[in-house]
């Protein structure tokens, strides 16, 4: 069953050959007007060039869909345009140019899924104590985190002083820091 109502054939080359005199005069005369008329614009002519291309599809596709109906293969169809039967029925083909297309088969019912409970998850394990692997800090004292993980509390009193043993450790800005910026410099 399709939902496209079938239209008399003769009366579909009628509406459309009237269509499709009608927009080629249109556009003959965008393109050529009457002698004292102001020539149309380019968009103009551009129009009517693609109304007049719309009825050329709509003629091709009812054509197409007659020929279908006395029996024509896709593959003569096909053959006219120079392309494939896949092609010829991808252009004119399908629902949207009034063939039905055939209904999805059913889908077979699926197997049961055998009975059997679902197996057992085993327990969950422990969060390991971050504070006893070897190399992780102390929480909350600082002074025994390894070095990666060290502040500035390791420098001591100053960002560039010495530390409580007494050595200099440079500062964020590495051992440069405390330096005259226009003192001896390489290159200078």
């Amino acid at each position: 069953m399709s939902d496209v109502p079938h239209r008399d054939p003769t009366d579909e080359r009628v509406v459309l050959a009237k269509l499709l005199s009608t927009n080629a005069e249109f556009l003959a005369e965008v393109l050529r007007p009457a002698e004292g008329k102001p020539v149309p614009s380019v968009l103009a002519a551009l129009r009517a060039a693609r109304s007049l291309d719309g009825v050329v599809d709509d003629v091709l596709r009812s054509l197409v869909r007659q020929a279908r109906d006395e029996g024509r293969t896709w593959a003569e169809i096909g053959e006219i345009f120079g392309t494939s039967r896949q092609a010829a029925f991808q252009r004119f083909g399908g629902a949207g140019a009034g063939f039905p297309i055939p209904p999805v088969p059913p889908i077979p019912p699926m197997p049961e899924m055998p009975r059997m409970p679902m197996p057992e998850m085993p327990p969950m394990p422990e969060p390991p104590d971050w504070s006893k692997m070897p190399g992780m800090p102390k929480l909350p004292g600082m002074p025994n985190m390894p070095w990666p993980f060290r502040g500035h509390e390791h420098h001591g009193p100053g960002p560039h002083g010495p530390d409580q043993h007494g050595h200099r450790h440079p500062g964020p800005m590495g051992p440069a820091a405390g330096r005259d910026p226009h003192g001896d410099e390489p290159g200078e």
